[in-house]
């Protein structure tokens, strides 16, 4: 399979804007090798699916494009980062459907793809990751959404992701145990 490099979007009004998707995440490894291990998981999974997303290329294939071949990551964040992309993988039509569940009067096409991408990594740890404080996670993709997305999307991160932790926890579908209870993390 080819590497797609560029995105094409058609204007009714002009000429077809070409953008270069490689740019778009461009690694500093200064800045990499200050990071913990996980959070560098997380923020290599998000390119993942965001390329995923955008190129439409199979999610195995940019696993060992992207994540495996990364010499900034070690084995224990490369296999945090493969059981993402696995359980994103199995449950991401769950994941949606919880999304839009929170989601009032807002269309869940119209949240920005890299938003989406860090809600979705949320509830996935939320669900998924029992040793991950929930508290944690928020405050992880808070972080991530500072350095990827926009100035506003730190808060609405936060306050779905607040939002989706309560409904998952008055659901018992929180599986957190030792250090990751839900009430030692909220």
């Amino acid at each position: 399979m080819s590497k797609e490099k560029h995105v094409k979007h058609i204007s009714h009004e002009g000429p077809i804007l070409s953008i270069d998707t490689d740019e778009l995440f461009e690694n500093n490894p200064e800045r990499d090798k200050k990071l913990s291990q996980r959070r560098l998981a997380r923020e290599r999974v998000l390119q993942l699916l965001f390329s995923h997303a955008v190129n439409e290329r199979d999610t195995d294939d940019l696993y060992a494009e992207l994540i495996k071949s990364d010499v900034n990551l070690n084995e224990q964040a490369l296999e945090f980062a493969r059981q993402l992309l696995v359980f994103y993988n199995i449950h991401e039509a769950d994941i949606n459907t919880i999304i839009t569940e929170r989601l009032s009067n807002w269309d869940f096409s119209r949240v920005a793809l890299i938003d989406k991408i860090l809600i979705q990594l949320g509830i996935i740890e939320f669900k998924y990751f029992p040793e991950i404080p929930p508290k944690a996670t928020i405050n992880e993709l808070i972080e991530i959404a500072k350095d990827f997305s926009t100035e506003e999307s730190g808060k609405f991160i936060n306050g779905i992701l607040h939002a989706i932790k309560e409904d998952l926890t008055s659901k018992n579908e929180m599986n957190k145990e030792g250090r990751g209870l839900v009430e030692q993390s909220s």
